[in-house]
């Protein structure tokens, strides 16, 4: 087996992307071993691909988001819902962020003022 880099896609809804999957390939016949690491690569470009074809947000865009309206997790989850731990699991990649949570922090990223508005209401309860 020899250490190398080949190409590879990954595969959503019929969407296909071109990756270059690092891995120990076999010289004499198409086993491939993937560690950790390796399996990452196709797992990250997995998270990528599925958020551009569900017209979502990456686990990076959405701590992006978060810090830039300058509010930690555990606040993000209060304010905008998703359970206690929510931001927790979108960030890490554990858990997926839905398309409407994707449209508010959307529309946030754009106006990060309306953050106060939801802060005053949460509040006001």
């Amino acid at each position: 087996m020899i250490r190398d880099e080949r190409p590879d896609e990954v595969v959503y809804k019929g969407s296909i992307m071109q990756i270059e999957q690092p891995g120990w390939y076999c010289q004499s016949c198409e086993e491939v071993v993937l560690d950790g690491p390796d399996s990452a690569v196709a797992e990250e470009a997995f998270v990528r691909l599925k958020a551009d074809v569900d017209n979502l947000l990456t686990p990076q865009e959405v701590a992006l988001i978060r810090k830039k309206l300058k509010i930690s997790q555990r606040k993000a989850s209060a304010l905008l819902g998703g359970g206690p731990r929510s931001f927790q699991k979108y960030e890490s990649g554990t858990g997926w962020v839905t398309r409407s949570m994707a449209n508010l922090l959307r529309l946030l990223d754009s106006d990060p003022n309306r953050i106060n508005e939801l802060e005053a209401a949460h509040e006001g309860r």
